[in-house]
C-alpha cells in the first residue's frame, strides 16, 4: 500500500499469465482493500481555506488577491500564499519545500558541527518511504530529506536531521548508532513515536484524493 500516492499496488512476478491470477485477487480482496484507503486521514489539497498541517499544527491556507511572497502566521495559523487559483497548488508545495530546506539544512549544520563532520549537500525531496538518507562517498557527504518533514512538529524534523548526521558517524543502526542519536537529541523516542502514528498525515499533506 503506497499511502503518499493513496493507491494499492499489485505486483505480478514472472510470466504475464500471472496476470489473470492477480485480478482474481484483486476482486476477492476488493472490499479490504477499499477499507485500507477510506482509513487513511482526510486529504489536505492546497486549496484557499484548506486545512494544511504545518509544524505540527493545523493552519489554514489563504490565498489573497494582492502580490506577495507566501508567509506564514503563527498567531492566526494561517499560510497566506499569494497566488491565482490554477497556480495556487503549486506555489504553496513550492512556499512549504523551502521552509523545509531551510530548517533542515540549519539543524543538519547544527548536528554534523558537533560532530565535527562536514556535510557537502543537502537536498529536499517529495519521498515516500523515507524521511531521511544519508550517503558518505569520496565526493562528498550527502544527506536528503523529505520536505513533507516541515509539516512535522519541530522537534520531529531537528530529530530526523539528528538521526542522519548520526550516520555520518555509524553507518548502521548499531547500539552504538542509537547510543549516539540519544546524546545529540533527548526527543528520539517520542519523535520516533510521533512518525510512527502521524507518518499517514504527513502524506496527506497535498493530496486530492
Amino acid at each position: 500500500m503506497d499511502t503518499a500516492g493513496r493507491t494499492i499496488a499489485v505486483t505480478v512476478p514472472g510470466h504475464q499469465r500471472r496476470l489473470k491470477s492477480a485480478q482474481k485477487f484483486v476482486r476477492e480482496k476488493y472490499d479490504w482493500i477499499l477499507v485500507q484507503l477510506e482509513a487513511l486521514p482526510a486529504a489536505q489539497p492546497f486549496i484557499q481555506g484548506g486545512n494544511i498541517l504545518f509544524r505540527g499544527e493545523t493552519y489554514k491556507l489563504h490565498s489573497p488577491s494582492e502580490r506577495g511572497h507566501p508567509s506564514y502566521d503563527e498567531q492566526s495559523k494561517r499560510l497566506i500564499v499569494p497566488a491565482h487559483p490554477d497556480t495556487l497548488s503549486g506555489r504553496t508545495k513550492r512556499f512549504l519545500i523551502r521552509e523545509a530546506r531551510e530548517a533542515l539544512t540549519n539543524c543538519t549544520y547544527v548536528h554534523a558541527g558537533a560532530l565535527g563532520k562536514r556535510v557537502d549537500k543537502i537536498s529536499v525531496r517529495d519521498t515516500s518511504t523515507r524521511w531521511g538518507s544519508c550517503v558518505s562517498r569520496k565526493t562528498g557527504n550527502h544527506i536528503s530529506y523529505s520536505w513533507r518533514l516541515i509539516c512535522a512538529p519541530p522537534f520531529v524534523l531537528d530529530y530526523v536531521a539528528a538521526h542522519e548526521c548520526a550516520h555520518l558517524v555509524h553507518a548502521d543502526h548499531s547500539k552504538n548508532f542509537w547510543r549516539l542519536c540519544n546524546d545529540m537529541v533527548d526527543t528520539v523516542k517520542p519523535a520516533k513515536a510521533w512518525l510512527r502514528k502521524h507518518a499517514d498525515q504527513l502524506h496527506a499533506v497535498g493530496a486530492t484524493r
